[in-house]
């Protein structure tokens, strides 16, 4: 996606990956300024490490505590998270969710969970619970968040219990964290009989009154884009609610990178097609 949106502004620029040892990324650090790089993404196991090889690390990367996307301010390489923002504009510009004041359930407590968490506190969200089957993880994260949002109620929780399946039936939004759902053997993110059935909303039509299942309900999201519908969203679906994929996290973190290393807004459309086109191959 980063190589067509290049190809759409007319950049020379490539978007290239390397796989390096913790050693050979230390020496890459030292040496950034010999290569011709405009900015570069960072992902697992380098995503806290590399933030003490930065010259600057922007206010919610910090709070987050991991850098995804560094990029250069001058002479200056800075970290930012764009997993935080490309998180708000899926959830908000293609899930139609809107924070404020609402409830979310977050299943895992990694550091995707962690971005996730941050980003619907800073737009307001009322109540939170994390779920991990690591409940200290979940404990850490809600503690650091304390700190940043007052006005949050922040529960931690471990994963399975009752306290989790009594959270999901109050809960406006449930974001699965975790890896499970990648692959078909996988156990199940919750229970299945622990996703209750959407609501029924009257509708008049006509002066008929006719049910009609509420989509609005309950959003869940899952991080995962491929599959495409795991068995969580599957299972959400069925029973009426709305769903929505990473896909759109993946797309708006990639697009959000691209704006910062080359100060162009990002051909988003084109950005999208190109993801598609390249999961339907791997697909094939």
């Amino acid at each position: 996606m980063h190589e067509a949106a290049f190809c759409r502004l007319g950049i020379d620029a490539h978007y290239i990956v390397l796989e390096l040892t913790p050693a050979d990324f230390k020496k890459l650090m030292r040496q950034s300024s010999r290569f011709s790089l405009a900015g570069f993404n960072v992902t697992v196991p380098y995503k806290e490490t590399v933030m003490k090889n930065l010259d600057g690390i922007r206010p919610e990367a910090r709070a987050i505590g991991a850098v995804n996307t560094v990029f250069k301010q001058g002479k200056r390489w800075i970290g930012a998270n764009t997993d935080m923002e490309g998180f708000l504009r899926a959830i908000m510009n293609e899930g139609g969710f809107r924070p404020s004041g609402k409830k979310a359930v977050i299943l895992g407590a990694g550091g995707a969970a962690r971005a996730i968490v941050y980003g619907l506190s800073r737009e307001g969200i009322r109540e939170i619970l994390i779920a991990d089957c690591f409940p200290q993880k979940a404990r850490k994260i809600a503690s650091g968040m304390r700190k940043l949002f007052k006005r949050v109620n922040y529960h931690a929780a471990t994963a399975g219990t009752p306290e989790v399946k009594e959270a999901l039936q109050k809960a406006d939004v449930i974001i699965n964290a975790t890896p499970l759902g990648l692959k078909p053997q996988d156990p199940e993110v919750v229970p299945e009989n622990w996703i209750p059935q959407a609501g029924r909303i009257k509708l008049a039509r006509r002066g008929r009154a006719s049910n009609k299942a509420s989509c609005g309900s309950k959003l869940f999201m899952d991080l995962i884009y491929n599959p495409a519908m795991t068995p969580f969203l599957k299972i959400a679906k069925k029973k009426g609610h709305c769903t929505l994929n990473g896909l759109g996290m993946l797309l708006h973190q990639g697009a959000r990178a691209l704006e910062l290393w080359t100060g162009r807004k990002a051909p988003v459309g084109v950005m999208r097609r190109a993801l598609l086109d390249a999961l339907s191959e791997r697909g094939k």
